[in-house]
């Protein structure tokens, strides 16, 4: 958030600390980006035309990056980053999020050039548009899913999954965002290797940002992409 000052600063650049350079995949780290709160009118809402235009471009990612087509839609989010189906005690808060919809952009910048192979860092950015209080509200229902449900067992062919959810609010990124981390382990194929998203609000606008098992992709790229939508959508300096 704006105004934060020197103490969120410091906690954000302890989250990238001990980051590996996965062969340089940005070519700058921002690790801030402001919000539009108190600026910008709370109840506007955007097309996911206009939507699209403030996708992050390929360059923003790498020199040689490149991006998919971008989908439009409109959201309707499957609440994703695990299984939370057999958790009991998320029902009512997956319910609420099912509910929440909006027009939304979404693509995938691929930072290396080149065929794709597993294990090769990309981005993956979704828009999603919404009243501002909606979109608030979206991010503490994210949490409660985390705090509900930290341990999720998932039945498998081979082997019961383990699911390892946890989620930190992030400061000083947009005018609110959550930093979520999802590890599998079990079924003798699962080292829980942590997976990164990051979701975050500008204003009415839905900023959900996965760059993998990269942290640092992520979070330079979730930086990036909420300072476009600040200037290219709500057109704040």
């Amino acid at each position: 958030m704006r105004g934060r000052g020197a103490a969120g600063t410091a906690v954000l650049v302890m989250l990238l600390a001990g980051c590996g350079d996965d062969g340089g995949t940005a070519d700058a780290k921002p690790t801030t980006a402001a919000g539009v709160d108190g600026d910008a009118d709370p109840g506007k809402v955007f097309t996911d035309t206009e939507l699209k235009a403030a996708l992050l471009p390929a360059k923003a990612i790498g020199k040689k990056a490149r991006a998919t087509e971008p989908f439009l839609g409109f959201f309707n989010r499957h609440i994703g980053g695990g299984d939370w189906g057999t958790c009991a005690r998320a029902a009512k808060v997956r319910g609420e999020l099912r509910r929440m919809k909006g027009a939304s952009a979404a693509h995938t910048v691929r930072p290396r050039p080149g065929p794709v192979s597993d294990g090769d860092p990309y981005v993956s950015e979704s828009l999603i548009s919404m009243p501002a209080d909606q979109a608030s509200r979206y991010l503490d229902l994210r949490r409660q899913l985390h705090d509900r449900c930290p341990l999720v067992i998932v039945d498998t062919e081979a082997a019961p999954v383990e699911e390892h959810h946890q989620a930190w609010k992030l400061p000083d990124m947009g005018d609110q965002a959550v930093l979520e981390t999802l590890r599998y382990t079990g079924a003798d194929e699962y080292d829980g290797t942590p997976h990164y998203t990051i979701e975050m609000r500008v204003g009415g606008v839905l900023v959900l940002v996965d760059g993998g098992t990269d942290k640092e992709l992520t979070i330079s790229s979730a930086a990036k992409a909420a300072a476009r939508v600040r200037t290219e959508l709500y057109k704040a300096s």
